[in-house]
């Protein structure tokens, strides 16, 4: 079982724009049309009781969850983010990579020494980890790679995906229009309904997507009265608004350092939990994340947890949905993906059949959902790696009018101008 420490760094994950909540389950088929599983590609046997993950492992989810959220928060207004959801998408593409791009990804994801393997291992095992949960809780995960019909997959490289992280493999015609609404539809069942899409249209460049879905729903121990929820003031950067608030009085769980303060709320058994972290009246959240170092910040939240102490609290907590979408592109370049994102240069030939570098990440599509009230919370994530092939020119010159130039209308029968203009400014 996971220590007390371990098992603390999990539950910060959950909430708070970090959902580290992970199953081994997948989701049901879709329709009959895309539930085109190829022949052969079948999950082996996971180990019944793994070892909880090592060190390393768990320190390198802890770094990168902090490096993503730390990202994100340039972004403004509220950020909901999953980093287990983005990880695992990821470390299933990183199945594919080679050269300097796998050394990127490799890079971002895992710590000094950690290779492929291990990662694929140190997944499938926290993954059935934490699949038992109380009667009161529901914690799933879906993992699902969709191909275009036209495009022949390495299968080394689907099967891999398949042993470690229960991945379903589906064909389609990407050009038929009704293939965005199957890839959709298997989201929305992963997710219990709670996120609907993440596919709107599909590009032609575009051959492959890895999926993976986060399911989360638990009861407090502990439930809200709901005749105590009542209206208050909740001071956002733009002013005061008025919105309602759980109110409870009685023993909880509370921490303080680090300039900041907070409560910790559990859920159904205890093996997950909720915390909400205040920073001191002097910083805002952003300025107090970026005061945090990415190595040590999980590690210090989970300190501060630990060292909790039993007080009497009144605690006023709002109530609140919130969902979040965003293109995770600059962020995990940021982090030092680049490599992967660029046609160019981006190797990913353990991918197709042929091993041809064609083939580069157009985009990382996160969406995020969750619901706190008087009876518990309920979370989803949801996480596309859409996977592109290098368009080939059908042209012999390139022109491009991108700075100032010459135009006119000519009478071609005399050769004389009508209009001439000079164009410096199109705006």
């Amino acid at each position: 079982m996971f220590s007390l420490k371990s098992k603390l760094l999990i539950f910060l994950t959950a909430f708070l724009g970090l959902t580290l909540a992970l199953s081994g389950c997948t989701a049901a088929d879709v329709s009959g049309q895309a539930a085109d599983l190829m022949a052969g590609v079948q999950a082996s046997e996971r180990p019944a009781a793994p070892a909880q993950p090592d060190e390393h492992t768990r320190k390198a989810i802890s770094r990168f969850s902090a490096a993503l959220f730390q990202a994100s928060a340039d972004n403004k207004g509220n950020i909901l983010i999953s980093p287990a959801s983005v990880y695992l998408a990821l470390a299933m593409t990183l199945n594919g990579a080679d050269g300097e791009t796998k050394t990127a990804l490799l890079n971002v994801l895992a710590e000094q020494g950690l290779t492929v393997d291990m990662i694929n291992q140190g997944c499938r095992d926290w993954i059935t980890l934490l699949t038992t949960t109380g009667s009161k809780t529901t914690l799933a995960i879906a993992n699902s790679i969709w191909y275009d019909q036209n495009f022949v997959p390495n299968k080394p490289f689907l099967q891999t995906n398949a042993d470690y992280y229960a991945a379903g493999v589906r064909k389609l015609d990407f050009q038929d229009q009704g293939a965005p609404a199957l890839i959709n539809d298997w989201v929305k069942e992963a997710t219990q309904g709670t996120i609907d899409k993440i596919v709107e249209s599909i590009n032609p460049d575009i051959v492959m997507y890895l999926i993976n879905a986060v399911y989360f729903k638990s009861d407090w121990q502990t439930p809200f009265d709901q005749n105590e929820t009542r209206n208050q003031t909740f001071n956002t950067p733009n002013g005061a608004v008025e919105t309602a608030f759980l109110h409870r009085i009685g023993k909880m769980d509370y921490f303080s350092g680090h300039d900041a303060s907070g409560i910790v709320l559990p859920y159904d058994d205890g093996q997950y939990a909720y915390f909400a972290l205040l920073p001191d009246s002097q910083m805002t959240p952003r300025e107090w994340l970026a005061k945090q170092e990415q190595v040590s910040l999980f590690d210090n939240i989970a300190g501060m947890i630990a060292q909790k102490a039993d007080f009497t609290v009144e605690l006023a907590l709002p109530k609140f949905e919130s969902r979040y979408e965003d293109s995770l592109r600059n962020e995990l370049i940021q982090l030092g993906l680049e490599i992967a994102f660029d046609p160019n240069l981006a190797d990913f030939s353990q991918m197709n059949e042929q091993h041809t570098k064609d083939l580069f990440i157009s985009e990382v599509k996160h969406k995020t959902f969750v619901r706190v009230d008087e009876k518990g919370t309920e979370a989803a994530a949801v996480t596309s790696v859409e996977v592109s092939m290098t368009a080939m020119p059908m042209f012999d010159k390139q022109l491009t009018f991108d700075r100032p130039f010459l135009y006119g209308i000519m009478d071609l029968e005399t050769g004389t101008p009508l209009f001439l203009g000079i164009m410096e400014d199109p705006s």
